[in-house]
């Protein structure tokens, strides 16, 4: 590894880090505590922020804020890739919250879109060491890997959308009480603001490929 990557690692999992802090602090000051479940939740929304600027990053390098993320584009989706692997692998071991099997059949549609987004992002972080890039070739390892990331990140979308409508309905129609598991029920779900950030990401892709030449 060179110099330069290694630089690019490091700030990669600065931010990385930086919104780790920043989710894992919202949801103890909305919950009160802080526990495996909790962090599990936030290695989940993590993977979604960064894969989530990762996508931005090409439409919006014209903005000098955004060109030095450009350079860290991938490190950022790979980071995303093992931030989204861990929160499965807690998931399927919290049998206090999960029960196994049960649970996943009867949210088998969320689960669904689960499976295709991480299968996707497998298949994404596959192709992105230095081999494949080279044996395919830079065209079309960018269009390819462009085209599974915004097919991932709607599957994501889509994970979480059907999961959590219900519990934001319920929020919204002021239905969620205090209780020991939530200290501060009038405070958004964070899963809320994931989906309004997911909202505008892909509102502005569409807008981005409708716009002529527009970066990928």
């Amino acid at each position: 590894m060179s110099d330069e990557d290694k630089k690019r690692w490091i700030k990669s999992i600065l931010i990385a880090l930086f919104v780790f802090a920043l989710l894992s602090l919202y949801l103890f000051v909305r919950r009160g505590y802080y526990n495996i479940y909790i962090i599990n939740k936030v290695f989940g929304s993590s993977a979604v922020v960064l894969a989530g600027i990762a996508l931005l990053v090409g439409p919006l390098r014209q903005y000098s804020f955004m060109t030095a993320l450009m350079a860290i584009r991938r490190h950022l989706g790979l980071l995303a890739f093992g931030f989204a692997t861990t929160h499965i692998i807690t998931s399927l071991y919290q049998t206090d919250r999960f029960a196994w099997f049960s649970w996943y059949i009867r949210e088998w549609i969320p689960v669904g879109f689960g499976i295709t987004a991480i299968s996707i992002w497998a298949y994404m972080t596959y192709i992105s060491r230095d081999t494949k890039i080279k044996q395919l070739g830079t065209t079309v390892w960018k269009s390819r890997l462009s085209l599974m990331g915004k097919v991932g990140f709607m599957a994501v979308f889509l994970h979480l959308t059907v999961m959590k409508y219900e519990g934001w309905i319920r929020w919204f129609n002021g239905q969620v009480k205090q209780t020991p598991e939530l200290a501060n029920p009038s405070y958004p779900p964070a899963s809320l603001f994931i989906f309004l950030f997911m909202v505008i990401v892909i509102i502005y892709r569409i807008f981005a490929w409708l716009k002529p030449n527009s970066h990928s």
